[in-house]
């Protein structure tokens, strides 16, 4: 039986928006299936009228998730949290959300689950509780469903992304530009187009079934080049900063009370602590190449969205600050 319909859960997210819109590009009928399907409405113009559904479901819950899979042959697994709050925990979310969904999946005799992960989701040594949920996500997937296939990414970037977005507002506002230790740590930042082509590759072909891909982009930075990247892209000169880790901990730390207010905090202990290690490909594994996708440069995509914040406005190409 060919796969017709695909349930993206995780839809109205950034990665998830990305992955509804190549499934759509490819033909298929797609189901984004959201605990906020309101988030998801950009979407619904992917594809032609009819072709993408929204369907509100929530991972907490099994029976909703059951109802967003009835009908679907393929399902994707696109669900994450970049912080904990009330009820939506990385456990709850990450770890038990991907059980239910592989769960229902495979009650459902669905074809194919593909899930999105991130690379380190293997390093069952970590004490990053946001990594902790991330493995036991893996294994929770792989336990309840057989031939599941895995891709783990990089820091993704694309128009909405939080970090190039977020490196570029604190480069127009600071007078300087704090990295967290000294910039050293190595990441592999790969394209959101990249990684929704990827999962429509892996669809497509079945011998992808029981494997793990890893996705970066092109070239691996450290967070010290990525720094001068931004400044370069937004035409401003600011000293680039080391701060100690243990220092940023902490003002993570209070930025994460503003959660407590219903706002997203810029950022949390956890990620600070995910930026002062590695995030690249590991050499040998599966990759982009693997699913016949060449993989699309920083510099070719950072130019049109970050432009907006150049000194007097995106339209200003000449006034470095």
């Amino acid at each position: 039986m060919s796969i017709k319909q695909v349930t993206v859960f995780g839809g109205s997210g950034f990665i998830g928006q990305a992955i509804v819109r190549a499934l759509a590009h490819q033909g298929y009928l797609v189901r984004v299936a959201a605990r906020r399907i309101e988030l998801a409405e950009p979407v619904k113009t992917a594809g032609d009228v009819g072709q993408v559904m929204l369907m509100r479901a929530n991972v907490r819950f099994p029976q909703s998730v059951a109802a967003a899979i009835a009908g679907s042959q393929a399902v994707v697994n696109a669900v994450g949290i970049p912080f904990q709050r009330g009820r939506q925990t990385y456990q709850a979310v990450h770890a038990e959300g991907a059980r239910t969904i592989a769960q229902a999946a495979a009650a459902a005799g669905v074809q194919r689950l593909i899930h999105i992960s991130g690379i380190g989701a293997d390093n069952r040594s970590s004490r990053n509780r946001y990594i902790q949920s991330k493995v036991a996500a893996e294994d929770a997937i792989v336990g309840a469903f057989d031939g599941a296939t895995i891709l783990r990414n990089s820091v993704v970037f694309g128009p909405n992304d939080v970090m190039f977005n977020r490196m570029a507002d604190i480069a127009r506002k600071a007078p300087l530009f704090p990295l967290i230790g000294n910039g050293a740590a190595k990441v592999q930042p790969v394209f959101v187009g990249d990684v929704g082509k990827a999962v429509a590759a892996a669809l497509a072909r079945p011998d992808t079934a029981k494997s793990v891909f890893e996705l970066g982009g092109p070239r691996v930075y450290t967070y010290r080049e990525l720094a001068q990247l931004v400044l370069h892209e937004i035409d401003r000169k600011k000293p680039i900063i080391g701060t100690p880790a243990s220092v940023m901990k902490i003002a993570a730390f209070f930025a994460q009370q503003v959660a407590l207010l219903g706002r997203i905090p810029p950022l949390t202990v956890d990620q600070v602590e995910l930026m002062v290690h590695d995030n690249v490909v590991r050499p040998g594994a599966l990759g982009l190449g693997a699913l016949g996708i060449q993989a699309t440069a920083a510099e070719v995509i950072l130019p049109t969205y970050l432009d907006r914040f150049r000194l007097g406005g995106r339209y200003n190409h000449h006034a470095p600050a």
